[in-house]
């Protein structure tokens, strides 16, 4: 009987993040081309803050699991 759990690598939890950031680029995207009521400035710091993790959630995913 094992006593202790294993937990996986800090990186399967970027998976994760590849969809957060997706979701928030996804939603940000929609705002600034269909002009929903979002603040301005709210929208374009989303799409910057998902596309930066788009970014470097995807080069740490691909570089564990891809390459």
């Amino acid at each position: 009987m094992k006593t202790f759990m294993t937990f996986p690598r800090p990186e399967f939890f970027d998976i994760l993040g590849i969809g957060t950031f997706f979701f928030i680029t996804v939603v940000s995207l929609r705002t600034v081309l269909f002009s929903r009521p979002f603040p301005e400035w709210a929208v374009y710091c989303l799409l910057v803050i998902g596309v930066l993790g788009l970014l470097v959630d995807g080069y740490i995913v691909y570089k564990t699991y891809f390459k």
